[in-house]
């Protein structure tokens, strides 16, 4: 009876139905980056330097894993130190170093109107944020770097998921190396769309600057270009990923995707994949990440023979280039059309569900256009 009691008066958080540790949630951990004023850059350079020093003692001496050693720096950022870089064995030197601190549940980083306010770095101050997406409980972590001579805070917290809808379909996704960054396709419509620019064309012109940079020895040039490339390929790719997620959103499908594995390792695909320098891993994860927000599925096939396969009557053929026919129906259409819908259909099966094609010999996918063009069915996404 009185603990009963004391749990109901002096720990009612134990009882409330929307306690964290009561209530199951699906969520998932997101990181952001904001810029920081120029107001505390005397504050944080100094921070910088003491850190440094610490961090380098931490790593001369790892028997030293304990706050009171390095009084210099708050406890707190210390104890993030240790975390970060004195428990890391492999760790030998530090080019950049990047100041961490973990929230601790709300006690070191706090949430206030307008902004995240830390005690033990800025005291009352307040850094200005806003979150994208709705928080859910407190700032997991927080870091602070510097870059070009403008520090960054990079800030990490959970949000809720969607919860997952009854699917009707299957929307098979088919990157390239050459062409279009994506192509999807939809079995049950028979409807497919290329999405993003000409990788190759793309890359082609980043390879010829750098090729220039490099032959004239400007080495702080060719580091910008490559970050540039990177920059932008990101950006593609955060676009892309979103327009194939909405997409299977709209449509209540399910996105399959190949499971390329150590694809770029070995065998023919190594060769393209290192031609193409694009990255096909990230895009991979950020349609993870964004159809997990969404509740839209995702799963995995076996790529093998999805390019030779005839999408229309299953028969194996090779491409020519990017043009695919088939020797047995007939069939005509981009190579990497014909992959998609047969990565849809392959979707199909994995799940165990019988999904109808709705495609007849004599409609316009099968049918090719004047002057080299394909006729491309949108999905009013």
């Amino acid at each position: 009876m009185l603990e009963d009691v004391f749990l109901n008066k002096l720990v009612p958080e134990f009882n409330n139905p929307d306690n964290i540790v009561t209530k199951k949630e699906h969520t998932m951990c997101l990181t952001f980056k904001v810029v920081i004023s120029h107001n505390f850059d005397s504050l944080l350079n100094d921070l910088y330097q003491k850190s440094l020093l610490c961090t380098k003692d931490m790593i001369a001496d790892r028997t030293k894993s304990s706050s009171k050693y390095y009084k210099t720096i708050p406890c707190a950022v210390s104890k993030s130190l240790i975390t970060k870089y004195q428990r890391n064995k492999k760790l030998k030197e530090i080019k950049k170093l990047v100041i961490p601190l973990c929230g601790d549940k709300g006690k070191q980083v706090k949430i206030i109107e307008g902004g995240i306010r830390i005690p033990a770095i800025f005291k009352k101050e307040i850094i200005p944020i806003i979150f994208p997406k709705p928080i859910t409980g407190t700032i997991r972590q927080v870091e602070f770097f510097k870059r070009d001579k403008q520090w960054y805070m990079s800030y990490s917290y959970n949000t809720i998921c969607e919860s997952s809808r009854k699917t009707e379909g299957f929307i098979g996704v088919d990157r390239n190396s050459v062409g279009n960054v994506v192509t999807i396709a939809d079995a049950i419509t028979g409807k497919f769309r290329k999405i993003g620019p000409c990788t190759a064309s793309l890359t082609k012109n980043f390879r010829n600057r750098r090729a220039n940079l490099q032959s004239k020895g400007a080495k702080n040039a060719l580091v910008k270009i490559k970050r540039k490339q990177s920059r932008r390929i990101k950006e593609i790719n955060h676009k892309v990923s979103r327009t194939v997620v909405d997409y299977a959103k709209l449509h209540r499908s399910v996105l399959v995707l190949e499971d390329l594995g150590q694809i770029s390792k070995k065998g023919k695909a190594k060769k393209y994949v290192q031609r193409s320098q694009w990255s096909f891993y990230q895009l991979e994860t950020f349609i993870k990440y964004k159809a997990a927000l969404l509740g839209v599925p995702v799963i995995y096939i076996n790529p093998a023979y999805t390019s030779q396969i005839c999408s229309k009557c299953g028969s194996l053929n090779k491409p020519n280039g990017k043009h695919y026919r088939c020797s047995s129906c007939g069939y005509f259409c981009h190579r990497d059309v014909n992959a998609a819908f047969n990565i849809s259909k392959l979707g199909d099966k994995t799940v165990g569900e019988k999904v109808p094609i709705v495609r007849p010999v004599d409609s316009p996918l099968n049918q090719r256009v004047q002057k080299g063009a394909y006729l491309e069915l949108s999905g009013g996404a």
